[in-house]
């Protein structure tokens, strides 16, 4: 057992604790604050792709910390709220809905024109996922590249079991951004990820990187992997993504009071923390996974008040499993600084429930940003949940509540817009923010594009069918300008032929596009009268050379360049300038002619690469 310190306490965790279950077990319910109306925001996903257990730990802002393994001695707070998020006064924002609007930063500061300047650095000071260090120095990463035959992303069931297939036809590396099997409760499924992972890292030819993200999928199949103290460069020959899915995001009035949670979260909690997530639950199940979950939540002793089920689950709900309510969906959660109660309702008759926890597992969403983000002609393939679909196995979206949980969106916001005009997935993100927080959409993708479809988005005319969905970009989760910066230190010094004699000089050497070169031997004003006076010689061994040979040379150069060619005898040179497609100087030399059909052109030191291309 070790202990961390949080906010001027100290916190005890237990081994294998994350920072968010041993701050749960010790009685935190708020997490943080939302971006805009700095609501209360609890413990949700667990599984890293909500945004709102983001905490600084070590002065690290937006970690996730319900992924972020406890160590002992660290310093965690949170971010976000005046004078703290435990009791946040500018909570008031809540109270101001009508005076922000979605977009009301397009329209409100325009006039005066002074307005907005002002307004930015009140809106600065008042959002954002915390203040980076000013004075901590970079984290210096290696950076390697790889080559591999398949490059398998995600190490979960499906993972696992296509790099135990790919190990047959060469050389296979598996990355998975945790570590698959401590993230998953005890049971059934455990059991085979357990006996599954054992099979592969025994074969031969396959390489297991936990704890590496891959960034994104990049043309000509490239893929960075970031992982402690490095930057993989991995080039395979093909990829197979197997990044799973998420829970779906339900969307009703309340659903993001803390108490409410996915599946995922609350059997993480009970079953691998060993911490109750909660006294009373309503469960909400329409998967398998979800009837696993609630077995977790009975065991951990968690009364359940009553269970909305799907009508094809019903029959194998187990004891214990409070009030019945088939083909019941939640319609409204209701609570302060925690949850109170819960609305459940079927066939338009509700009920309410007094309850601290609400668990949804409402279906899966397939986690395939990753895989959209390459080019349909290259060689990738998805599977497992992630090959899902666009619609994945979730229901409809809600008739009201909080849609974004980074951006603070709300169905009401996407209503507006869309009556604004914003008639398409793409034109309702741009405006709304919606899909642009850290979470890049992994919460409410789905319920956008429900949103989009439903109202018969423009761009989409099987809407219904095939729900619009917004562009996938990378990086496809949250990364460091330091990482993305690795290797800058690792320069290849060029050197030209006399280098050694010009050290033995004492020459102070710089670098030059890309080349050591002398600067100086020693006073440059010595130097400077040297060279005006009597005599210098000068290292010219970085410039660019090329020879242009063949029977069309005389008829390329002469098109090359703005200047006379054809009258150069042999043995005698022309300065020129290279100009670019549109005429602009981009470079000059010296071209000379070497004999019938042959030239020899010389560049700048660091213009080389631009001749080239």
């Amino acid at each position: 057992m070790g202990s961390f310190e949080f906010e001027g306490r100290r916190v005890a965790f237990e081994p294998g604790d994350t920072v968010a279950s041993a701050l749960y077990r010790d009685g935190l319910r708020t997490f943080s604050r939302s971006l805009k109306y700095h609501r209360r925001r609890g413990l949700y996903c667990g599984t890293g792709d909500c945004p709102n257990c983001s905490m600084t730990v070590d002065g690290q802002p937006a970690v996730r910390s319900c992924i972020a393994i406890c160590s002992d001695g660290m310093r965690v707070e949170r971010a976000g709220g005046w004078p703290n998020a435990e009791r946040d006064l500018l909570h008031v924002t809540d109270r101001l809905h009508r005076l922000m609007p979605v977009g009301f930063y397009y329209k409100t500061f325009v006039r005066p024109r002074f307005a907005w300047p002002v307004a930015e650095r009140v809106i600065r000071r008042a959002t954002g996922l915390g203040a980076l260090p000013p004075t901590t120095a970079a984290e210096r990463k290696v950076v390697r590249h790889v080559h591999v035959e398949t490059l398998v992303i995600g190490a979960g069931l499906a993972g696992l079991d296509a790099a135990r297939e790919a190990a047959s036809g060469g050389s296979v590396l598996v990355c998975d951004e945790g570590r698959a099997a401590g993230a998953v409760a005890p049971g059934p499924t455990l059991d085979r990820l357990t006996e599954l992972r054992t099979t592969v890292t025994s074969l031969g030819g396959v390489t297991l990187l936990d704890e590496t993200t891959a960034l994104g999928v990049y043309e000509g199949l490239h893929v960075p992997l970031s992982r402690p103290g490095e930057l993989v460069h991995v080039h395979p020959s093909r990829v197979i993504v197997a990044t799973g899915a998420t829970e779906e995001h339900g969307v009703f009035p309340g659903n993001d009071l803390p108490g409410v949670m996915l599946g995922r979260a609350a059997a993480a909690l009970a079953g691998i923390h060993g911490v109750r997530p909660g006294d009373r639950a309503v469960v909400v199940v329409r998967t398998e996974e979800g009837l696993q979950h609630l077995r977790t939540l009975l065991d951990a002793g968690v009364e359940v008040a009553a269970t909305a089920v799907s009508p094809e689950l019903a029959h194998r709900l187990p004891e214990g499993a409070g009030e019945v309510v088939a083909g019941g969906e939640v319609h409204e959660a209701r609570g302060g600084a925690a949850l109170r109660s819960v609305a459940l309702r079927r066939e338009g008759r509700g009920k309410r429930f007094e309850c601290d926890l609400v668990v949804l597992s409402l279906g899966l969403v397939p986690r395939d940003g990753l895989a959209r983000t390459a080019l349909p002609t290259e060689d990738v393939t998805v599977v497992g949940d992630a090959a899902l679909g666009a619609g994945g196995t979730g229901g409809p979206c809600g008739h009201a509540g909080t849609v974004c949980l980074c951006e603070d969106v709300s169905m009401h916001d996407l209503e507006q817009a869309w009556d604004e005009g914003f008639r398409n997935a793409e034109t309702l993100k741009r405006y709304t923010t919606t899909t642009m927080g850290p979470c890049q959409g992994a919460m409410c993708g789905q319920a956008l594009s429900c949103f989009a479809a439903s109202r018969g988005d423009v761009t989409d005319r099987a809407a219904p069918l095939h729900p619009p969905r917004t562009t996938a970009r990378p990086p496809t989760r949250p990364v460091t300008l330091e990482t993305l910066a690795a290797g800058v230190h690792e320069i290849v010094d060029k050197r030209t032929s006399l280098h050694e004699l010009h050290v033995a000089a004492g020459a102070r050497l710089d670098r030059s596009g890309g080349w050591l070169r002398p600067f100086s031997y020693g006073d440059w004003r010595d130097e400077y009268r040297a060279v005006r006076e009597r005599v210098s010689l000068m290292d010219v061994g970085t410039l660019g050379k090329f020879t242009i040979v063949g029977p069309d040379a005389d008829e390329l150069v002469d098109r090359l360049f703005p200047c006379r060619t054809r009258d150069l005898d042999p043995g005698r040179t022309r300065y020129v300038l290279t100009l670019d497609e549109a005429g602009y100087v981009m470079d000059d030399g010296l071209l000379a002619r070497v004999g019938d059909d042959e030239w020899f052109l010389t560049t700048t030191s660091g213009g080389a690469g631009r001749a080239d291309a």
